[in-house]
């Protein structure tokens, strides 16, 4: 449906409703001012009626004037009725005996009523009239009917004429509302142009500043829509770039070691190589899971929030690398006993968790020792790993949490994604990561991840 004819339709409905309500008041009420018109007139002959009614010999007489009813008579040829009767007896005098008597016996005032005559309706005036007889007077009843022809003629041509003319304004009206409208959806319509003659990659957001106010939220929710999809491909875009770059030298350094070992004729020699591709698929497959990690961890893309235990998930990534710590003669510990409840999305979390102790472990000389503690202070979560390896100089920590960045004079086997890998998935839950000394002093690394207060389920 379109807008435009949307909005002619709910403007143009309720005023030709109106319209409707409008010519049946004011049919009534231009039939009103007809009967007040009009019954001036059918007082003004009943008036003159019983100022022309006299006493002879004991009887009433009755000396009606040809204008007396003939000021009644209209084009619409209404028929006139009329008759004299005495209150005092009740006996009728002259005139239609059959008129209808009005609802109660008039007083000082005349009485208007509405009644049914001769299969017609009509108007009644009556009245009472006092002649003097002798030293008595006589009560008199006087009555005058007409035809309601004429006043409906006239309040149908008066409604007509002005319904005509409010229709003439209502036409008029819709054409103004009409070109209104068209006129309002101008800045929709030059949207759509602009919108149509972006290529395909312009993702920019959408300048509201030549929009009706009311269309305005509707471009920012389509804009945060739009950011949230140039988002998701940017993050698409640098994971396709990263996993192309990362993954070309280990994938190159494995085809090369197959061919080598194909080439050993001796046991010993193609055991040795086997150990070097055995070495370099485990660190292909760790860097696989690196790059994944990085990819949901992205800006545009929707958390899985639950609940859980930092603890026992804390305990459950640690105990993971005990197989890499007993390779390294690494002493790998755990502190925390206490349930630490948290919000997040578990994978994401138990991948920083699982980030900050491989690389802990990784840069950790044979003989060391890494510790991981999960605490809570003041309603905050607190997790901890600190080893005793070379540390990080304060001017290169954040550095290091910039993707692919590598300390100098670090060991080779690194990717560089580890830490920036914690970094981003602190960002979206709202965790804080410091780079730190050791507490109690000594080299090695402490890192510390602080939990906001009360634990806000991230956005």
């Amino acid at each position: 449906m379109r807008l435009r004819n949307l909005l002619l339709r709910w403007l143009l409905i309720p005023t030709l409703l109106l319209w409707a309500a409008g010519f049946a008041l004011s049919y009534l009420r231009s039939l009103a001012q007809a009967h007040e018109a009009y019954d001036r007139t059918l007082l003004g002959s009943a008036l003159v009626v019983s100022e022309n009614l006299a006493v002879a010999d004991g009887e009433v007489v009755a000396d009606l004037p040809y204008a007396a009813l003939e000021m009644l008579r209209t084009d619409a040829q209404d028929r006139i009725f009329y008759r004299i009767a005495s209150l005092d007896t009740g006996s009728h005098i002259t005139g239609y005996a059959d008129l209808p008597p009005p609802p109660a016996v008039p007083a000082a005032e005349p009485l208007f009523y509405d009644a049914a005559y001769k299969d017609q309706a009509v108007r009644i005036v009556a009245l009472r009239t006092t002649l003097p007889e002798g030293g008595a007077q006589r009560q008199l009843l006087v009555q005058v009917a007409e035809t309601l022809d004429a006043r409906h003629q006239l309040t149908r041509r008066i409604v007509s004429e002005a319904a005509a003319v409010q229709l003439l304004l209502i036409a008029l009206a819709a054409g103004l509302i009409a070109w209104g409208v068209r006129q309002g959806l101008a800045p929709l319509k030059r949207l759509r142009s602009e919108v149509r003659a972006r290529g395909a990659h312009d993702l920019t957001p959408i300048d509201t500043r030549a929009v009706p106010r009311e269309v305005a939220p509707l471009i920012h929710a389509i804009n945060t829509h739009t950011e949230r999809q140039r988002q998701l491909g940017e993050a698409q875009a640098r994971f396709v770039a990263n996993a192309s770059h990362q993954l070309k030298t280990p994938l190159t350094v494995l085809r090369a070691q197959v061919d080598h070992a194909l080439m050993q004729t001796e046991l010993a020699a193609m055991r040795q190589v086997l150990t070097q591709l055995n070495e370099t698929t485990d660190a292909t497959g760790r860097l696989v899971g690196q790059l994944l990690a990085l990819a949901r961890s992205e800006p545009g893309r929707t958390l899985e929030v639950t609940a859980f235990d930092l603890t026992e998930l804390a305990r459950d990534a640690t105990f993971e690398l005990l197989a890499l710590a007993r390779s390294k003669r690494i002493d790998l510990g755990f502190e925390g006993a206490d349930a630490v409840p948290v919000h997040g999305e578990a994978v994401l979390l138990r991948e920083l968790v699982t980030n900050l102790v491989h690389n802990a472990l990784t840069y950790t000389p044979e003989h060391g020792r890494v510790t991981v503690t999960v605490a809570q202070h003041d309603q905050r979560a607190v997790l901890t790993v600190v080893d005793n390896g070379p540390g990080i100089a304060p001017s290169e920590r954040s550095k290091v949490l910039e993707r692919f960045y590598r300390a100098p004079g670090t060991q080779p086997q690194g990717s560089g994604l580890g830490l920036a890998i914690a970094q981003e998935i602190c960002a979206r839950h709202g965790v804080t990561m410091t780079l730190g000394e050791v507490p109690g002093g000594g080299s090695g690394l402490c890192v510390a991840l602080l939990w906001p207060a009360q634990d806000p389920a991230p956005t």
